[in-house]
């Protein structure tokens, strides 16, 4: 019997706008998870992730752009099977690394510009994407078919917030100056472009006989009132960029949904947390494939894993990556100032180390009783924290990214690491 499988990936999707009426009628007949926590907030380590079924540090990808890993990926996974495989992307990142090849096809579509939205010339909107998986779909009808679509519609950058107006100059620091006078628009067009991806998702499963359908999210994005929005603050308590998104570690970041629906997937709601790992060896129990080694796990027994990790090397990439070098200094990201960031995370509480080389405590969050991660932790629960601590380390032990990237940053940033006392 042929078998079409749908794989939905919605950049910077959050779970409180996972309420479109498509979506609810997946939740009512398959298996809804509103807590699954990405390996990185950041599109293409965390893609790695969720098509690989490991952490960063086992597949490799550490950077945004020009990327590259080894790891075994879902689509050659389906392929071995006889499954044709198709990837569409409206965005930019995922084809400037290797991540296509693992695809029979994959398709950057990029029909448009769209300045005011700061979207330059690379995006596609999903519903180009719909349009070309359906005509896919369509001339392979009968066979095993596997569709991955990458929706970059809800990335929408800062300069969204400015329209026609012109953006507030960087200051000495690359800081935007007085950004509190520009900004407004980025969650009301959040919820607009969220409804539209809905639409169009709602249109491909209209269209199409799908067998198994998987959406979530690769990160989610900072929101206004949510962790001092838009700024962003280094582990002294200094203001060091203007980001929605890719450089923190807080569950608005990381924390998206994921939706399992046909085939063996049971009509529920699971409040607590999974992984963007535990996609690949879910999805491949519900097709009864064999997975390999990952280190995520089948949702299907009901078991879901204690802890979750997450990691952010955004900050300290700049000079190790050329690509990304040369996009920080034609835009003044000010990525050199940022922290790099580790965490794990569980049901109940959530470590955040700086990983500028050594590993330094730096965040606890009792998130079951704290959800929103206000009121910091690490000086007043010492066990919890030195427990976590030691899980964490344990958990990177073969692991050098922290020292590659501190080795790679500017003298400047290093200079400023050493007074801080991190080298």
């Amino acid at each position: 019997m042929a078998m079409n499988v749908i794989f939905a990936s919605v950049d910077c999707l959050r779970p409180d706008v996972f309420d479109h009426r498509f979506y609810e009628s997946l939740k009512a007949s398959g298996s809804y998870y509103d807590t699954c926590i990405t390996q990185a907030p950041f599109t293409s380590p965390s893609h790695t992730s969720m098509l690989s079924g490991l952490n960063p540090f086992n597949h490799g990808v550490r950077w945004l752009v020009d990327y590259e890993t080894d790891a075994t990926l879902l689509p050659e996974i389906l392929s071995e099977q006889g499954y044709n495989t198709v990837g569409f992307t409206g965005g930019y990142p995922l084809p400037t690394g290797n991540i296509p090849d693992a695809f029979d096809e994959f398709h950057h579509i990029t029909p448009m510009e769209d300045r005011m939205e700061g979207r330059g010339d690379e995006f596609g909107p999903v519903n180009l994407l719909v349009n070309r998986a359906v005509n896919w779909l369509d001339d392979r009808e009968g066979e095993d078919n596997f569709v991955f679509i990458h929706s970059f519609d809800l990335h929408l950058t800062l300069r969204s917030e400015f329209g026609k107006r012109e953006k507030p100059d960087f200051d000495e620091n690359n800081v935007y100056e007085n950004v509190e006078q520009y900004i407004g628009r980025y969650q009301r067009r959040y919820r607009e472009e969220a409804n539209f991806v809905s639409r169009q998702l709602e249109n491909l499963h209209e269209l199409v006989d799908i067998d198994i359908s998987v959406i979530t999210g690769d990160h989610g994005s900072k929101m206004p009132g949510e962790h001092g929005y838009p700024w962003v603050y280094d582990s002294e308590g200094n203001r060091v960029g203007s980001q929605f998104r890719a450089v923190e570690l807080y569950d608005n970041l990381i924390r998206v949904p994921l939706v399992f629906s046909g085939g063996p997937f049971d009509d529920k709601t699971v409040h607590e947390q999974v992984r963007s790992i535990d996609i690949v060896p879910t999805l491949l129990d519900a097709l009864d494939i064999d997975s390999p080694e990952t280190d995520g796990k089948t949702l299907l027994d009901g078991n879901h894993p204690k802890f979750a990790y997450s990691e952010t090397y955004h900050g300290q990439l700049t000079k190790k990556n050329k690509l990304t070098h040369k996009m920080n200094e034609q835009y003044d990201f000010g990525w050199n100032d940022l922290d790099s960031l580790v965490s794990l995370r569980s049901n109940e509480w959530k470590l955040i180390c700086t990983a500028n080389g050594e590993l330094e405590p730096v965040e606890l969050y009792h998130i079951a009783q704290d959800p929103g991660e206000e009121r910091n932790l690490i000086n007043d629960e010492d066990e919890v924290a030195g427990e976590y601590f030691d899980d964490l380390q344990a958990m990177l032990t073969d692991d050098q990214q922290m020292y590659v990237t501190a080795d790679e940053v500017t003298q400047a940033t290093k200079d400023r690491l050493e007074d801080l006392g991190y080298l």
